[in-house]
């Protein structure tokens, strides 16, 4: 029978999909009686099974996707990248350290999600001063953006050039170091341009990335050569390098913020997005600012749940549905029920017509934000959820948005304000922690490489709405770009952190993160079953109900009699219920750490 389900694991992964989906089981959250260095990932299988297989690393790490360890952890999309992150633990760095780090190495290894060409949001627990803290780096209008001017169009092959918006990946990370890490940028980009000079190997995951962006890829030779074998896919297992992001890096290395925003390589890539037709100019590039935003929280059967917010809508949808969510007794229905499924997907898309309809960039706008995540308001949300009865229609709640001062002028005067995605979490032994989620938009974003530098660009212009009668989010010069990202990391009774966690995959990422949760404080699982227990997601417009065939078959019937309409119910694993990477963080001060089988990731420790 082991034999078995060993060819079966094999041949699912060599497809590039999930295998063999398990029912969740109640765990201990005790730390494990052993804490020996590992590095452990879903990776393509070899034609032949291997003699033997690595022992799970803790309870629920049913597809040995797991790590675990006494002096700290990083989980991502790539064993690789996570690798990377525990060297820099080792060599004595801190959880910034390694997730900056971790951070340009995914940027390499999964550059159809991330990249120095996107965006991000990180939340940071710091040890030593007891706080929360969150960065955000999102992508930002150029001062040529108004609404109806530019075509900022995604859907298009290849997407707009006038899409591209100003990057946001290198001042955040490299900001987040200089406040609070302890190493140098050189110390830090090292191993990540070491990995691009010498190669590393073609994945599945890789190949399924491209395949799904060839057209756009194709419309730029740069491109196409970076990310092919001169045109053609590579075979699993073959060395890929990128003596070009190398080259950038060390430049980063050597000049900073600065190198990349207002300097001759600055001019370069300018120039080169202006000739393909785009807008950007160097000024756009030398304004752009990362912000220091306070995190966003609300307490869940006894536990904080920490955020981000605005420009993200993400992060309010999250609070807004686990404060709904606690009105009912879920524990009561059990995680297998209808009822639970159904309660979850109701809260769920109400919170998702709330963060769609009333969030954009808080500098421009005045947002209901602490309205959307109080416990008043999910008091009176949680009135229109039946148990047993979906909700037919979901509505965003009667809010208003308007603009702020600054918002207003931007828009009267015409004058600039100067104001497919990625998951990673890191631990260390000081006890900081990092919860971090990056983004191109779409995969490998607008296409756009600029010759010589190793990495292309959002087209993340197309998130704002480009209409001149948007009651919020619309295209403004120098607005933040919104997304649904939502790094989360949870805290235990003294405030410290327990977990950490986030997922990829637009607004199923919000819908992963609140499940993730939810499993946790209420369900008492283990990272294991956290991540490894079957998920659902409501399209928050409609009925359709994305749910994973490891819920019982009673649970299935009685969601389809409730009207909702069922997709991948028959699959093991799903592609759209999100990829969580997360880190538990025991009482005896031990590691879990895991990445998500459904999309591949990994994880390390030590």
């Amino acid at each position: 029978m082991k034999k078995a389900l060993s060819l079966l694991l094999v041949f699912c992964l060599i497809l590039g999909t999930a295998a063999c989906g398990q029912k969740p089981v109640e765990t201990s959250t005790a730390a494990p009686s052993t804490a020996a260095p590992q590095t452990t990932q879903a990776t393509e299988a070899p034609t032949e099974p291997a003699p033997t297989e690595p022992a799970p690393a803790f309870d629920g790490d049913t597809y040995k996707t797991g790590a675990a360890g006494t002096n700290g952890a990083a989980a991502c999309a790539s064993s690789l990248a996570s690798d990377i992150a525990v060297q820099i633990l080792e060599k004595g760095g801190n959880a910034v350290d390694a997730a900056v780090a971790m951070i340009y190495a995914v940027g390499l290894l999964e550059p159809a999600a991330s990249g120095m060409g996107g965006a991000g949001q990180m939340v940071i627990y710091l040890a030593e001063t007891n706080e929360y803290v969150s960065i955000e780096y999102m992508t930002q209008a150029p001062a040529a953006a108004l609404p109806g001017a530019l075509d900022v169009s995604t859907s298009s092959t290849p997407p707009s050039v006038e899409a591209i918006a100003i990057p946001g990946v290198v001042h955040g990370t490299l900001t987040a170091l200089e406040k609070f890490g302890t190493m140098s940028a050189a110390e830090v980009l090292q191993p990540v341009i070491d990995l691009a000079r010498n190669g590393f190997p073609c994945t599945a995951r890789w190949n399924t990335n491209i395949e799904g962006r060839l057209d756009n890829l194709k419309a730029y030779d740069y491109t196409l050569g970076l990310y092919t074998d001169e045109g053609f896919l590579y075979e699993v297992g073959d060395t890929i390098k990128n003596p070009d992001l190398a080259d950038t890096l060390e430049m980063l290395a050597k000049d900073g913020i600065k190198g990349f925003y207002d300097s001759e390589f600055t001019d370069k890539m300018v120039s080169h997005i202006q000739s393909l037709g785009g807008v950007l100019t160097h000024e756009d590039f030398a304004q752009y600012k990362s912000v220091m935003r306070d995190p966003l929280s609300t307490t869940y059967n006894g536990y904080t749940v920490y955020t981000t917010g605005g420009p993200s809508n993400g992060g309010v949808a999250l609070l807004e549905a686990l404060n709904i969510l606690e009105h009912f007794d879920l524990k009561s229905y059990g995680f297998d029920s209808p009822e639970t499924v159904q309660i979850m997907a109701d809260a769920y898309a109400m919170a998702y017509q709330d963060g769609v309809s009333f969030m954009g960039d808080p500098d421009y706008y005045d947002l209901p934000v602490e309205t959307i995540i109080s416990k008043e308001y999910a008091e009176e949300r949680a009135k229109a959820i039946t148990p047993g009865e979906r909700i037919k229609t979901a509505k965003a709640g009667r809010l208003t948005v308007t603009l702020s001062e600054t918002g207003q002028k931007v828009l009267d005067d015409c004058t600039p304000d100067q104001g497919g995605t990625t998951h990673l979490v890191c631990a260390d032994k000081f006890g900081n922690v990092v919860s971090t989620t990056n983004t191109n938009g779409i995969n490998f974003g607008s296409a756009v490489a600029v010759p010589g530098t190793g990495f292309v660009f959002s087209a993340h212009l197309g998130n704002l709405n480009n209409s001149t009668s948007a009651r919020v989010n619309m295209v403004m010069p120098y607005i933040r770009v919104r997304s649904t990202t939502c790094p989360t990391i949870v805290a235990g009774p003294d405030g410290k952190p327990v977990l950490a966690i986030g997922s990829p995959g637009n607004w199923a990422l919000v819908s992963a993160a609140i499940e993730g949760v939810v499993n946790y404080a209420t369900f008492g699982m283990g990272l294991g079953n956290v991540i490894n227990s079957p998920r659902s997601y409501r399209d928050g417009i409609s009925k359709n109900l994305t749910i994973e065939s490891g819920y019982s078959e009673e649970t299935i019937k009685k969601l389809e009699e409730m009207g909702f309409v069922l997709e991948d119910y028959d699959k093991d694993f799903s592609s759209h219920v999100g990829s969580l990477a997360g880190i538990q963080i025991n009482s005896d001060g031990s590691f879990w750490a895991l990445g998500d089988f459904r999309r591949n990731y990994g994880a390390s420790a030590y």
